[in-house]
């Protein structure tokens, strides 16, 4: 639990110094670096901190002027972070995968007077856009020289503290603005939220009452900074607590950090959960009895759960001996996939399918779900592992109050909400009321107090039968199947559903294989027809009007650069019907 003292924090760079002089020797945080993992402690950021701090002191800049963060996840990031935190100003993080185009948006609708990045080439790489930004005056370069190619790219400063006064006093307040953290903007234009001192320390605190941090705990962080689920969930959170964090070096390098820094925490989006399950099955069609074994733990487990939670009788004793015997010993082999250590792991960001939530349920995986946005801070609803139900994203945290509006939207109102939109009052206001309630845009039904999230509204697909159709319960049971890694659901004005899939080529392949004896185009008309015959089939849970008749079958995995998702990973719905029109057309015509 964190000190007293560290909760009476008013600002982030307070809460910060109060956790420095509390644990000054304690590890912060720990990153692969010169071939190894090195481990920093609290003072030694705390020496960091000062000197950047010292170098934005003398650059001149203003209270509230706006300062760029273009970095990497790591300690230069936290780092700038304070630093700018603590001369009262204003943090923009971006992106580092994001497009160029966005990335500037960013930098040139929040005003940003410098921006701190680590190379020359990840500058370089905006191209003509970085051109016009008429408010940048300096970009920094923390790990090189540069080229001399742009005047305003220069190295970072590194002042000689040694012949400093001590570092003065932190320049903000609370009710300040700390951060602009800019929407994913799936159908326009990213926005830039504004959040205060107070409202992500709010959240914070709130977070930590459902699931306490402990000292002793090692976040392994994977999702980019930039994020605001991992700024307050994966950041704040352990600061307040005291907890160690690790910075994994890539999704391909995730495994093997796992299994060398052997977190107690993670946090990640569904996607990654949804690999795991669908490794687990894949490997099971190696045999009948492999096959049998995992869907009788499954079994087992999930009778379980149900039990635990009220919604079941006990499990029959053939089930209940299952497990003792055989059942457990199987689902450790999940845990193990995570270090061995894992004591609880954070879902959110999009629903987490029903199929992967119930596998992962039955194995007794640490998983807990939980709903937020970047407008409320975001976090807004949590669950405990001593506390959950099956399908809920869990309660309300503390100090949030919940209400539904028209057309079932969630409406939230905590001290975690912003401020509003950065100039853009007019979108702020209709977002947000007069009495503090904030319209999150989601469908919701809350039962005894457990939120249950149905579906973006603006994201209803109305058929040319007048069906409407949630497209998010079906694109979860596409993402179930372990052939497909992404989805968009479309069929606005149309008389039925198609989806756009992403196929995994080598799982695809050995599937077309078996089914049609030999290596098959998998963009034929009668390949994609047997595909989505057997998509339909997972889709039993939908009503029938809304399941999917056809498919459009891609092979190169959306990236960034493809402009079809944002950096959170969720499709941008019309680009994609854009993008894919002449294919979709083919299949109504």
């Amino acid at each position: 639990m964190p000190d007293r003292d560290i909760c009476l924090a008013e600002t982030i760079p307070d809460m910060f110094q109060r956790r420095v002089a509390a644990t000054p020797d304690a590890i912060a945080y720990r990153e692969f670096f010169d071939g190894q993992w090195q481990d920093i402690s609290w003072c030694h950021v705390a020496e960091k901190v000062a000197t950047r701090r010292m170098a934005l002191t003398r650059a001149g800049l203003q209270r509230g002027e706006r300062v760029g963060i273009f970095l990497p996840n790591g300690v230069d990031w936290v780092v700038t972070d304070l630093a700018a935190m603590s001369e009262g100003l204003v943090t923009v993080p971006v992106y580092t995968r994001d497009s160029a185009s966005n990335i500037c948006h960013v930098i040139r609708d929040s005003g940003a007077a410098l921006c701190i990045t680590d190379t020359a080439a990840r500058w370089l790489s905006l191209g003509h856009d970085s051109e016009n930004l008429p408010d940048l005056r300096q970009v920094w370069l923390l790990d090189e020289e540069p080229d001399g190619n742009d005047a305003r790219v220069v190295a970072c400063p590194v002042p000689n503290m040694a012949q400093q006064d001590p570092a003065p006093a932190v320049a903000c307040y609370g009710e300040d603005l700390a951060t602009l953290i800019y929407t994913s903007g799936t159908t326009g234009p990213s926005k830039g939220v504004m959040l205060s001192h107070g409202a992500l320390l709010s959240n914070a605190r709130s977070v930590a009452q459902v699931n306490p941090v402990r000292g002793n705990d090692v976040f392994l962080s994977l999702l980019p900074l930039a994020h605001s689920f991992e700024r307050t969930m994966g950041w704040l959170c352990p600061m307040l607590g005291g907890a160690t964090v690790a910075y994994a070096r890539s999704v391909e390098t995730l495994t093997e950090d796992m299994q060398t820094v052997r977190p107690t925490v993670m946090l990640a989006v569904p996607r990654l959960f949804e690999k795991v399950r669908n490794t687990a099955v894949s490997r099971s069609e190696s045999s009948r009895f492999n096959r049998w074994l995992l869907r009788a733990t499954e079994s087992a487990g999930w009778a379980r759960r149900q039990a635990a939670e009220g919604a079941a009788p006990s499990p029959t004793l053939s089930k209940r001996l299952f497990w003792v015997l055989i059942g457990r010993l199987v689902a450790q082999r999940l845990r193990r996939v995570f270090g061995g250590r894992i004591r609880i792991v954070v879902s959110s960001g999009a629903p987490l399918s029903a199929d992967t939530a119930r596998f992962l349920d039955a194995m007794e995986f640490p998983l807990v779900e939980g709903y937020g946005l970047t407008e409320a801070g975001p976090a807004v609803t949590g669950s405990s592992l001593q506390n959950r139900r099956s399908g809920s994203v869990g309660q309300a945290l503390p100090g949030v109050e919940l209400a539904i509006g028209e057309r079932q939207e969630l409406l939230v109102r905590s001290p975690g909400v912003m401020k509003g939109y950065w100039h853009n009052t007019q979108t702020s206001q209709e977002t947000l009321d007069d009495e503090g309630w904030l319209y999150t845009g989601d469908a919701a039904e809350i039962i005894d107090g457990w939120v249950f999230i149905r579906g973006r509204i603006k994201d209803v697909i109305v058929l040319s039968t007048g069906e409407n159709v949630n497209p998010g319960p079906i694109e979860m049971a596409i993402l179930s199947d372990p052939l497909i890694d992404q989805t968009c659901v479309l069929g606005d004005g149309r008389p039925w559903c198609a989806a756009v899939v992403v196929i995994d080529p080598r799982a695809f392949q050995d599937w077309i294989a078996q089914t049609k004896g030999g290596d098959t185009d998998p963009t034929s008309p009668e390949t994609q027809k047997i595909l989505a015959e057997r998509l339909a089939a997972r889709m039993n849970d939908v009503p029938p009007f809304a399941r999917i008749r056809s498919v459009v079958v891609e092979t190169q995995p959306w990236d960034l650069g493809s402009g079809l998702i944002t950096p959170t990973l969720k499709a941008k719905r019309p680009r994609i019907a854009e993008r894919y029109a002449e294919k979709l057309d083919a299949l109504y015509g």
